[in-house]
């Protein structure tokens, strides 16, 4: 693959076409991938991999999803209820 030098003609022609949050967009995946590549390189879990049963209700309230408890919340938000 062939790159253009920051100072070449061709990058002096594309460069103002190309609009900032475009390069802002470039490294932030960059550093997304840069980080992935490095957790697993130590052989750590992604964070999609780590289970977590913690959620959060339309009222705020968070929540285990495996204890029944505080279901209530959502259930009374769902009918309509006031909470909160």
């Amino acid at each position: 693959m062939l790159r253009a030098r920051p100072s070449s003609p061709a990058w002096s022609e594309l460069r103002p076409t190309i609009p900032d949050a475009a390069f802002a967009e470039w490294r932030h995946d960059r550093d997304w991938r840069a980080e992935m590549k490095a957790k697993r390189a130590r052989g750590e879990k992604l964070d999609s991999k780590i289970r977590n049963t913690l959620m959060r209700c339309i009222c705020g309230t968070t929540f285990d999803s495996w204890k029944p408890g505080p279901r209530a919340t959502i259930y009374a938000a769902q009918a309509g209820k006031v909470y909160r």
